[in-house]
């Protein structure tokens, strides 16, 4: 019986998870549309395309190979590049490596894999007290359902491709569907100081050697974020809920 109410607890936690990041599903699959057709448009082959969309579960690290692939730049370049653009994921493990210190190697290999920057965001802006029960299970809520509709995307955008006549003209899309995905996440005054924040950063960062730009923007913004959750959780409840 123990175990069945766990088993319930953490399907709770799944759906629970689903639900917040259904909202940004609709960009996402757009974005991945459009990811889809770049990686074919860029000279990749159907199953070459393909393998990229599943092994390489990240959008921006594809959008940044891609021009180097068509460029013909060296694979250790086009592999710098990738190590580079996901630095950020080495913030992101750090920021949530506490909550999921006590599970399994496989499973956190496996959520380091579907990790995504919405879902990880989601799952750190919930209230702290319900994002301790089942954490794993709410993490992988937060992002599972972010793999689907990315996959669907891509291998709809892959298809989409061979018939198409080119995919310059498309690429604003891609943008749209990013400002679709942050707009609906900047829906609380910490998210918005912390888009605000890493927003300005990345802008005065531009041209910096080795995308330092991007990478001291997600830095200020998580940290941003964090300090101002933590000073949120130590005001009386009427307060926090206001902001």
């Amino acid at each position: 019986m123990a175990s069945e109410r766990v088993a319930a607890v953490r399907r709770g936690r799944y759906r629970a998870g689903a639900r917040q990041v259904s909202p940004a599903l609709p960009g996402l699959f757009s974005w991945g549309i459009i990811s889809g057709i770049a990686l074919v448009k860029s000279g990749l082959t159907v199953p070459q395309a393909l393998g990229m969309t599943f092994l390489v579960f990240s959008g921006t690290a594809q959008l940044a190979a891609l021009p180097l692939i068509a460029s013909g730049a060296s694979l250790a370049m086009i592999a710098l590049t990738i190590a580079l653009t996901n630095l950020r994921f080495l913030i992101y493990s750090a920021s949530i490596s506490g909550d999921l210190r006590r599970v399994r190697p496989p499973l956190r290999a496996l959520l380091g894999y579907l990790t995504t920057d919405n879902g990880l965001a989601l799952y750190q802006m919930s209230d702290p007290a319900q994002r301790r029960r089942q954490r794993a299970a709410f993490l992988f809520g937060c992002n599972t359902p972010v793999w689907i509709a990315w996959q669907l995307g891509s291998l709809i955008g892959i298809a989409l491709a061979t018939v198409l006549p080119g995919s310059g003209e498309l690429s604003y899309l891609g943008v749209l569907a990013v400002m679709a995905i942050v707009v609906q996440m900047t829906r609380t005054l910490i998210a918005v100081w912390a888009a605000v924040s890493a927003a300005g950063v990345a802008v005065v960062g531009t041209g910096w050697p080795m995308g330092g730009g991007m990478i001291a923007a997600i830095v200020v913004g998580i940290t941003v974020a964090l300090v101002l959750e933590s000073r949120a959780s130590r005001r009386p409840a009427g307060e926090v809920a206001r902001s």
